[in-house]
């Protein structure tokens, strides 16, 4: 099958085959509509496990109306998988994992943003750091254990440093 508008999946030799829902694509990269929406994160935010029909669904597909339709052209509905290949077409199942899965980002979106909106601020690397190192410390006092801490750790800074503007990127240290 070929892409949508001679796009993806076009190329001589590149076969085409139907989505499985497997999630392969969104948990492990995630498209360019995830990575506007959701900077920072690992794996997309709008992949929903569908119980009763065994697979992935994509949250942004099932939007309605213009928004929803304009995602659908985006990310090339109904146009097929380029992964045939992908050994998770023959195992769908949840693969949504928990907060020891270093791919899985275990922060909130609305944590997230509010990382994004602290990023941008100018304010220098060592308060970060101090403010980082605080959250931490609270985090031990409430018992995370120490892989979940590091996790959700690597998880904030990845956050900020995607979302931090080149010009105070080293601001003060």
């Amino acid at each position: 099958m070929k892409g949508v508008d001679g796009g993806f999946g076009s190329q001589k030799g590149l076969e085409m085959a139907n989505c499985v829902g497997c999630g392969y694509c969104c948990l492990k990269t995630p498209c360019d509509a995830a990575r506007r929406l959701y900077p920072g994160a690992t794996a997309c935010p709008q992949l929903r496990w569908d119980e009763q029909a065994n697979r992935y669904v994509c949250g942004l597909m099932t939007i309605a109306g213009t928004v929803g339709e304009s995602y659908r052209q985006e990310l090339y509905a109904g146009a097929g998988c380029c992964s045939a290949l992908n050994s998770w077409r023959k195992d769908v199942k949840n693969r949504h994992h928990n907060i020891s899965d270093p791919y899985q980002n275990p922060l909130p979106q609305i944590f997230q943003i509010f990382l994004k909106c602290w990023a941008q601020e100018f304010i220098s690397s060592d308060s970060i750091a101090l403010v980082l190192a605080n959250y931490i410390r609270q985090l031990e006092k409430a018992d995370y254990a120490e892989k979940e801490i590091n996790i959700i750790k690597s998880h904030i800074a990845h956050c900020l440093k995607e979302n931090r503007h080149s010009h105070i990127k080293e601001f003060m240290g």
